[in-house]
């Protein structure tokens, strides 16, 4: 018969087994960049270089650009703020200002969520065309940023999860609605809001067929479109270490977000409300 201690140590096993099965990707792509292409391109590969080569990230740099790093933050960044002034107000009032047809406005935002975003592709284009939003900033953003049902839900839930005293004790004192969101519920909301920008801004950073296709120009270009001809070996004067170096460097900005934002990301994940 298994003791506690024993299920203790098959449990934390079984974590760092698939910890390290999940890890494996990411620690070849850190070793890859810093090895030669000769170290690349043997079989089988060495697990780490032989010598570091930090000239791979230079190289990377130079090809990214700092205009496609700048190019990728205002997208991704452009996204998660607009989708926060959008959904935070229209989430509170679903949540806690009683009308008529709330129950059928929430269960149209529940529709967009069951499409494919492949089948909405074609006639936003259009749209935005006809907008003269092609290689635009306008174009990236808004059509991306107006995407916000998700949102508005998860913020939904949050609010209506809020104490009513605390509402109904603010309405009292003379507090307008958008007092009360501003002073009470997005003091409250940080593990909501750190969730959701945290999710929002690694879904917009890793974006790629919007912006290669309402974007092309390479002046409007993001990391993941500048990135692809490197994996499919179009630029065979680049080495795959490059690409690697590449990769690791459009991966510390998401790493920085996620520890940033660790603690509430946590307490929004377990479901935890106030603090």
């Amino acid at each position: 018969m298994r003791t506690p201690r024993s299920h203790s140590v098959l449990r934390y096993l079984a974590i760092v087994l698939a910890g390290l099965v999940m890890a494996t990707p990411l620690l070849f792509m850190v070793s890859g960049s810093l090895k030669s292409a000769a170290e690349i391109n043997a079989f089988p590969p060495p697990l780490l270089p032989e010598t570091p080569i930090w000239q791979n990230f230079v190289e990377a740099w130079n090809y990214l650009t700092p205009r496609v790093i700048l190019n990728t933050f205002v997208f991704s960044l452009g996204i998660v703020g607009l989708q926060l002034v959008l959904s935070l107000p229209a989430a509170f009032a679903l949540a806690k200002i009683p009308f008529k047809w709330a129950a059928a406005v929430v269960a149209t935002l529940v529709v967009p969520l069951f499409i494919p975003g492949n089948l909405t592709l074609i006639p936003l284009f259009v749209v935005t065309f006809q907008l003269g939003w092609l290689n635009t900033y306008a174009g990236l953003i808004i059509p991306m940023a107006a995407q916000c049902a998700f949102a508005i839900l998860m913020f939904r839930e949050f609010f209506a999860g809020l104490p009513v005293g605390l509402i109904e004790a603010a309405r009292i004192d003379g507090a307008s609605w958008g007092r009360v969101l501003t002073a009470i519920g997005l003091p409250l909301a940080k593990p909501a809001l750190a969730t959701f920008c945290s999710i929002s801004f690694l879904t917009a950073w890793n974006m790629y067929i919007w912006p290669q296709v309402i974007a092309p120009n390479p002046a409007n270009r993001v990391i993941n479109v500048a990135l692809a001809p490197l994996a499919g070996g179009e630029n065979s004067m680049i080495s795959p270490s490059v690409g690697l170096a590449g990769a690791v460097i459009a991966m510390l900005p998401v790493l920085i977000v996620f520890i940033v934002f660790q603690k509430w990301y946590l307490k929004g994940i377990v479901g935890t409300g106030l603090e």
